[in-house]
């Protein structure tokens, strides 16, 4: 067995304690599913959905961990800064929305809670969700697989809303779910990959991830976002403690003004749909409301990603 080998064994072997740590979940399969409004029965599963689009490369999924592993990193500790100088504003059903805006960056924030911490889990498969099956009006990820490494590790694309861009530019995003018991970090389709090209099956992105720009940690996060100079979106799930019987959600939409007012403006509406969307799935959470019983599927290939929730 040669050296090379054995570091991407041993790697491998990481990331698949990292996956393990959410296999409570099968513990809750069951449950919350008394009512059956809404609720699709034979969801197909995500490697037959997306069969031709899953990738058995080992090394570049690794390399994709890494990328993605830092703008994770990022939501986290943006969470949990204070609040106290964004400005705020009211949603219909009287959520607080925090906005704050440095230089190009315009930072949107949502935190709400969902009562009862049971409901861990099944916030956490109801925000990470890209199934082509369900209405647009309701997924929380609404694009296009290009490539799907696992179930928590995806490569998305859009299309840049730019009339200029005839056809439409097609933008990737790599995105990630990190759930572990207590906390879980999802990034959504946001930090645009730096590659000029289209991502087909046959696309090698090794090297595309390591070229792209690394965040600095050494910093206040709020300064590490403004000079990573994109955008970024995702959630930060956290379930309470022992007497702290809720779930905390907190969503980050940060996006970056490069100029183009007319991607900054669609950008923004965007994040309003959004702030509308997850509030509304939140809801229907509440209400026991599930949008398909949960389903295992089958295993990916792809022997760096274990089956999870």
């Amino acid at each position: 067995m040669n050296k090379i080998y054995i570091k991407v064994a041993l790697a491998l072997l990481g990331i698949a304690g990292y996956m393990q740590n959410v296999a409570f979940a099968s513990e809750t399969d069951e449950q919350n599913c008394e009512e059956d409004y809404l609720i699709n029965d034979n969801p197909t599963p995500i490697f037959e959905q997306y069969e031709n689009e899953i990738s058995e490369d080992k090394v570049e999924a690794l390399a994709a961990l890494k990328y993605v592993g830092q703008s994770l990193n990022l939501l986290e500790e943006l969470s949990r800064v204070d609040v106290h100088d964004y400005s705020t504003d009211s949603t219909e059903s009287e959520h607080i929305i925090y906005n704050k805006k440095i230089g190009n960056m315009d930072i949107g924030r949502l935190d709400f809670t969902i009562p009862s911490a049971s409901k861990y889990v099944d916030v956490v498969r109801h925000y990470w969700d890209f199934k082509y099956e369900k209405k647009p009006d309701k997924k929380i990820i609404n694009a296009k697989v290009a490539r799907l490494y696992c179930k928590n590790l995806v490569v998305f694309e859009k299309h840049n809303p730019d009339p200029n861009y005839t056809p439409p530019k097609k933008i990737y995003s790599l995105c990630s779910r990190r759930p572990y018991k207590t906390i879980c970090s999802i990034l959504a389709p946001s930090r645009a990959i730096k590659y000029d090209g289209e991502i087909n099956k046959k696309t090698e992105l090794t090297k595309v991830y390591k070229k792209q720009k690394p965040i600095e940690f050494d910093i206040n996060p709020e300064e590490a976002l403004v000079k990573l100079r994109d955008n970024l979106a995702g959630f930060v799930i956290k379930k309470g403690g022992r007497f702290d019987d809720k779930v905390y959600v907190t969503y980050i939409n940060a996006i970056y003004d490069n100029g183009n007012s007319t991607e900054f403006a669609d950008n923004k509406r965007q994040r309003d749909h959004e702030y509308t969307k997850i509030l509304n799935l939140a809801q229907r959470i509440i209400d026991d409301k599930y949008d398909y019983r949960p389903r295992a599927g089958f295993q990916s290939p792809n022997k760096c990603c274990l089956p999870t929730f």
